[in-house]
């Protein structure tokens, strides 16, 4: 598969998880947090369906009201939520 070289930040606490987990799997950092980002959209599939389909709608329409409350910043508590989930 053609890949594109794009640098990702992650947080100074996760790099040393990343690389034992990388090293324990015998794979390369690439590698790992791109099968995370791989499953991770495969298990929110119909959420962020559900989110691009609603987007679209309050675009379509004009409501610009609808189109705040969906948008990336109005979901930041959501997000913290799901991380908050995660194991550290």
């Amino acid at each position: 598969m053609a890949t594109r070289s794009k640098p990702v930040r992650i947080f100074a606490n996760d790099d040393s998880a990343l690389a034992q987990l990388a090293q324990l799997m015998g794979r390369s950092r690439a590698e790992v947090v791109h099968e995370a980002l791989a499953e991770y959209l495969a298990n929110h599939r119909e959420e962020l369906g559900r989110l691009y389909e609603e987007t679209q709608s309050a675009l379509a329409s004009g409501d610009l009201e609808r189109l705040a409350r969906v948008s990336a910043p109005a979901r930041r508590a959501e997000v913290d939520a799901i991380m908050a989930d995660i194991p550290a």
